[in-house]
């Protein structure tokens, strides 16, 4: 399941590095602590595993999209068909935790919502089934993570109706390129998201060491 977690092990420097005249319980103590700061922490390492099986999925789309279409349909015309709502623009680096951990939560939020157009068109794809079961989780932990995570709430229903009407079209090659246009998106997201989690929960991590 996409909670599990694969074994870590991180492998301390060889003992022929250490210095001699040290006694062993020194030098066992020193590797010991060593490991502590290299090895990240156990729940860090379970919500990237998590965001690398979803990216698994999402990254097979542009090679779906290609067979569906026999290559009839450039893969660039998704460019043309604009979601109703994003994120909004990336945090950058000089941003703290908190904007990231922000922007990450209310895009997956966002992300969900515009999933259920995709469902319409789509209804037994793949990707959106392993993105759905793993959106819960990746929003909980990043918002335990968070000081002010009631300030992240999810799209109302008048909103998310809003959305999929702007979505909705009569004809049924645009409503599968709108389709195909927010899991093209949705990857870029998860892409950019798994990068800003790993900087964010390093420099928490820093902090909380000091």
């Amino acid at each position: 399941m996409l909670a599990a977690v694969l074994p870590l092990c991180v492998l301390g420097a060889p003992l022929a590095d250490a210095p001699t005249d040290l006694p062993p319980d020194e030098m066992s103590g020193e590797k010991e602590e060593d490991d502590q700061k290299n090895t990240p922490r156990p729940e860090v390492f379970n919500i990237i595993n998590i965001w690398e099986q979803v990216l698994s999925s999402t990254n097979s789309h542009k090679k779906k999209f290609e067979i569906e279409f026999s290559s009839n349909v450039e893969y660039a015309l998704l460019n043309r068909y604009k979601l109703p709502s994003v994120p909004g623009k990336k945090p950058n680096s000089s941003s703290s935790k908190e904007v990231c951990f922000q922007w990450l939560a209310k895009g997956l939020m966002d992300y969900k919502v515009l999933l259920k157009y995709v469902v319409r068109e789509y209804p037994n794809s793949p990707i959106v089934a392993k993105v759905n079961a793993a959106i819960p989780l990746l929003i909980a932990h990043i918002k335990a993570k968070m000081r002010n995570a009631d300030q992240v709430v999810a799209p109302t229903s008048s909103e998310e109706q809003q959305w999929l009407k702007k979505l909705d079209n009569p004809d049924l090659f645009h409503r599968k390129m709108m389709a195909h246009s927010i899991l093209r998106s949705l990857n870029f997201f998860l892409v950019d998201g798994k990068r800003l989690y790993r900087s964010s929960s390093a420099v928490s991590t820093m902090f909380s060491n000091n």
